[in-house]
């Protein structure tokens, strides 16, 4: 959100959105959920942290596009609380791969007591 709102002008909405909503945040959040899904952390509660990336994948968008549109037009837009959804399906399949790999993991080590 800082580089948005210090380092673009209108032309470069584009740029940012593809690069930052369509890439950067959903690679960096996919990779996260694997780390959290491989190392188990939390146990069953990083199921969890889907819902947050969700949420943060909503908020990034809410944060910045609908921000400068009301500010813009001095009215207040709701947030597309479907983004949520989109954020969160990303995270879980980073999750879901991880914990795999843990389970893979822990299997080949009780193979190899």
């Amino acid at each position: 959100m800082i580089v948005f709102w210090f380092f673009t002008s209108g032309s470069d909405a584009m740029g940012y959105s593809l690069m930052f909503l369509w890439i950067i945040l959903p690679v960096t959040t996919f990779v996260v959920s694997i780390v959290i899904g491989k190392n188990d952390f939390w146990e069953k509660g990083k199921w969890a942290f889907t819902l947050f990336f969700g949420v943060m994948y909503m908020l990034a968008e809410y944060g910045t596009f609908k921000m400068a549109n009301n500010i813009a037009f001095d009215k207040l837009n709701a947030p597309d609380w479907g983004m949520i959804v989109g954020g969160a399906i990303i995270s879980a399949i980073g999750m879901l791969i991880g914990s795999l790999f843990n389970k893979k993991r822990n299997k080949q080590k009780k193979q190899d007591l």
